[in-house]
């Protein structure tokens, strides 16, 4: 009994344990996925922002 009662937790934390890996795992992507995305906005805008600038002067 002793025994189920250890495997039975030691599996519990074990399956929390992946679970808070995979939301790490979830969130690191959304946020390099999202660093990416403003990357590519700030160079857009820094373009424009120049083509702006000479066509104005």
């Amino acid at each position: 009994m002793n025994d189920t009662w250890l495997e039975l937790t030691a599996t519990t934390i074990h399956q929390r344990d992946l679970i808070r890996d995979a939301e790490r795992e979830r969130l690191v992507r959304m946020a390099q996925r999202l660093r990416r995305k403003q990357s590519w906005w700030y160079r857009w805008w820094q373009r424009l922002l120049q083509l702006v600038r000479r066509t104005s002067a």
